[in-house]
């Protein structure tokens, strides 16, 4: 009989904020774990929050702004040692603009093309490939158009012979 350990899940709403063109990356503080790699911000769901509650809550503590919560997306999982951690993305954007950091080293916007450039914990590296997918899917794609073509007309002679 095999001993089947399972590890506690620790479920982490998060936001990809979207302004101008841009979207917000949040370093994480020296001294705490993933020291100084970068996150969409977010945090821990407490008991009796839904992920939008939570996600609210916490972008108000590390913020310090109002967001608005739009696309939910896929969900990734990363396994600690002693447990799961289950990050929840949605897309947001700001209800609110003065950003004051209270646990972050720095944030950036960043164009789409810098975003992979960072140095980013491993379970929104995920994230970040989902949120481009689901950019690709949004893309309109470019309708075709037909244009009538005008009615030739002939004009038809008949024909002499002799």
């Amino acid at each position: 009989m095999s001993d089947i350990v399972l590890k506690p899940l620790v479920r982490v709403p998060c936001a990809i904020i979207e302004r101008n063109g841009k979207v917000l990356a949040a370093q994480r503080s020296a001294g705490g774990s993933l020291a100084l790699k970068w996150e969409f911000p977010g945090g821990k769901l407490e008991v009796g929050e839904t992920e939008e509650e939570a996600l609210v809550r916490e972008i108000r503590e590390e913020l310090c702004v109002e967001i608005r919560i739009g696309e939910r997306l896929p969900v990734t999982d990363r396994d600690d040692i002693w447990r799961t951690i289950r990050l929840i993305p949605f897309v947001c954007e700001l209800a609110t603009e003065e950003i004051t950091l209270t646990e972050h080293e720095q944030i950036l916007w960043l164009t789409l093309g810098e975003l992979p450039d960072l140095d980013w914990a491993e379970a929104d590296r995920d994230v970040l490939l989902n949120y481009f997918k689901y950019l690709d899917s949004k893309r309109v794609q470019p309708k075709l158009r037909l244009t009538r073509r005008q009615p030739q007309t002939f004009s038809i002679s008949p024909e002499k012979t002799s």
